[in-house]
């Protein structure tokens, strides 16, 4: 479905990403893991040209494209068909959650008003919110407002949805809300590429982990094979730092 390859990016002289490469088929859950610094949010960002690689190259719907020189029509028609979920929610405060998830297909998209809030409705359905449409941001829990950022992703039908640790802004009570929505996303076969803590989700629900160090892809292995036979000492020791 996308190859990324050979992804290399440096900042003030740090090379953050080292020729990463990787290649995501059609309903793929790939869980990527590592350290803190690894590159795993630079990564995924590169991916989406929320931030410009220095070098790599994308193939996608069979036509490839340079990373660094990639033109903004070509961004613009590769994001129409991605979703990207934040950290952090970047949901707008001044609008309702219906609103924060049709703005996008209003002003972007050009579609008609009534048309845009019945998808939103729909998307916002999905993530079990049917009941928080006209809720401000300042009125929902973290986990709400993590699931109205994953309707805002889903309400553009995209082929693949960026993850970047969706749970880590959340208290510990609010986690499994927001996985029971990306685990019924998976159970849909929505393409998904998730940096995450999430181990259970990683061993559960992904059928592939990815585990990046030092900005490199050091294994890139079914998830079952991951967790049963880490191999390297340092993705013992990673692991080991999460169960203890």
């Amino acid at each position: 479905m996308i190859d990324y390859e050979n992804i290399s990016k440096v900042y003030n002289d740090n090379r953050v990403l080292k020729d990463v490469s990787l290649h995501i088929n059609k309903g793929d859950v790939v869980a990527v893991l590592g350290p803190s610094g690894s590159g795993k949010t630079t990564m995924l960002r590169c991916m989406n040209f929320l931030e410009k690689a220095d070098v790599g190259t994308m193939t996608f719907d069979g036509k490839k494209y340079d990373l660094h020189g990639i033109s903004k029509k070509n961004m613009a028609a590769i994001r129409k068909k991605t979703g990207f979920v934040f950290q952090r929610y970047n949901l707008f405060l001044n609008k309702t959650a219906l609103q924060n998830v049709t703005e996008g297909l209003v002003i972007a998209r050009k579609m008609p008003k009534e048309q845009a809030v019945e998808k939103g409705k729909v998307a916002l359905d999905k993530v079990g919110l049917s009941d928080r449409y006209d809720f401000y941001p300042s009125q929902l829990s973290g986990g709400q407002q993590q699931r109205v950022g994953i309707a805002r992703a889903l309400v553009t039908d995209p082929e693949i949805i960026y993850f970047d640790e969706p749970t880590s802004a959340l208290d510990p009570e609010l986690i499994g809300e927001v996985l029971l929505v990306m685990r019924r996303l998976a159970k849909e076969g929505i393409t998904m590429v998730v940096v995450t803590h999430e181990m259970s989700f990683a061993r559960d629900v992904s059928n592939r982990v990815v585990f990046m160090e030092d900005g490199e892809i050091l294994k890139d292995v079914p998830s079952k094979e991951f967790f049963e036979n880490p191999g390297d000492d340092r993705i013992r020791n990673f692991l080991r730092t999460l169960t203890s």
